[in-house]
């Protein structure tokens, strides 16, 4: 290579498909995800969708919160399949008995929350809207 040659960064191509990704997600309108859901974990979970932002309170026993009572933020986009992806931070409050936290992934399919990725014990794997 000589002196005057400058590699271009990868970031610096891709910045065309980058700009129609961002472009993307402004544009594209989705469902609204807020009301109550229940998880596979027989937990009930409280979300309050307000895009891009994801908001949660899950309380384990059936919505009652005695083992466990979390709170969620995340933020819902789509990833570069086109498919819609929540993701970010998850942590036990004390109304229940546990003390977990983490990190947490889920993709939206067929209207239900299918989890993709977590960090620590969360335990449900799905989440189904009931109103």
């Amino acid at each position: 290579m000589y002196y005057n040659q400058v590699p271009m960064l990868t970031h610096w191509r891709h910045m065309h498909d980058w700009e129609s990704f961002v472009d993307a997600q402004v544009t594209r309108q989705e469902a609204d995800m807020t009301g109550i859901w229940r998880g596979n974990d027989g937990g009930v979970y409280y979300i309050r969708h307000d895009d891009p932002h994801v908001w949660w309170a899950g309380f384990s026993d059936n919505g009652r919160g005695q083992h466990w009572t979390h709170v969620f933020h995340g933020m819902r986009m789509f990833d570069e399949t086109g498919s819609e992806v929540i993701s970010e931070n998850w942590a036990d409050v004390p109304r229940g008995t546990n003390r977990g936290s983490g990190i947490l992934g889920f993709s939206v399919r067929l209207g239900d929350l299918v989890k993709t990725y977590q960090s620590s014990g969360f335990s449900a794997n799905r989440l189904r809207k009931i109103s």
